[in-house]
This record gives structure tokens, C-alpha cells and sequence, in this order.
């Protein structure tokens, strides 16, 4: 299930969407807390709100789960 929000949340995000991709996000990481992906792109979605600081703790988090990005 946390798959398919961090789909959705792509699908958002693609369309600049970016505080309701960063709910779905949101949404994946409460279901999986280690799901690394969802972080990555929540950190995306963060990036492209302005938020950099809590971005860079979104992208520090995946890197600690290990996604590669």
C-alpha cells in the first residue's frame, strides 16, 4: 500500500502538485516508515516547495535506508 501512494504522489508531483504529492508521500511513510523511495521523493516534493532544509533531511533519511538517489 505504500507503493501506491508514492505512485500517486508521483502522479501529483508530475503535474506540480506538490503540497498533495507531498500528502501522499506523507501517507506512504506512515504506512512504511522505511519505505526509502517515499522518502526520496517526499524530499523532491520539498525541494520544489522551497523547503530545502526539511529536504535535505528527507533525502539524508532515504540514503540511511538506502535508495541510491
Amino acid at each position: 500500500m505504500a507503493e501506491a501512494w508514492t505512485n500517486k504522489g508521483l502522479a501529483l508531483a508530475q503535474q506540480e502538485k506538490y503540497n498533495e504529492a507531498l500528502q501522499a508521500f506523507d501517507e506512504a511513510i506512515e504506512l512504511n516508515p522505511e519505505y526509502a523511495k517515499a522518502w526520496y521523493y517526499k524530499g523532491v516534493a520539498l525541494q520544489q516547495l522551497g523547503r530545502t532544509t526539511d529536504a535535505d533531511a528527507a533525502f539524508a533519511r532515504a540514503k540511511e535506508l538506502g535508495y541510491p538517489g
